[in-house]
């Protein structure tokens, strides 16, 4: 099996860039998505991200991240033991390093957007940076993933 790696990816970057490197690894739309489902919105099995998306990943398209995202070593997924056919998805230290760009990429987003979501205390959390959110999901993050 030929085994994906971040390193591999670098490699093939055009030219060494931290941001291409960082755009090669992560920046397709599904693989953030994907992220922000398991570690902001905590949905951990396939069927879970699969029925609860909004944004209509479809199945196949879902299996090919997940394994992609596994392969980077940014996921790592472990069998349910209540259901031996469930695997149940956990961020690594790399993927949880990433939640505060998630954040910081959503709250630019409603300070460009023209969307107003102020009266959402969560939203507003977010907005201060570093942010209380950000800081209190990473903890929560690392406790529940890596434990």
């Amino acid at each position: 099996m030929n085994e994906v790696n971040i390193s591999a990816i670098t490699e093939r970057a055009k030219q060494f860039c931290p941001i291409s490197s960082a755009a090669a690894i992560i920046a397709d739309h599904w693989s953030l998505i994907i992220l922000r489902d398991i570690a902001i919105l905590n949905r951990r099995t396939f069927r879970e991200i699969l029925s609860k998306n909004n944004e209509n990943i479809s199945s196949s398209i879902l299996a090919k991240r997940l394994k992609r995202l596994c392969d980077l070593q940014l996921l790592t997924s472990a069998n349910d033991k209540e259901h031996l056919q469930r695997k149940i998805y956990s961020l690594t230290e790399a993927s949880i390093e990433i939640v505060p760009m998630l954040i910081d990429m959503s709250c630019w987003t409603f300070k460009h957007s023209g969307v107003c979501a102020d009266d959402d205390e969560q939203i507003a959390s977010m907005r201060s940076s570093p942010s209380k959110y950000s800081s209190e999901l990473v903890e929560k993050l690392i406790a529940s993933h890596l434990a």
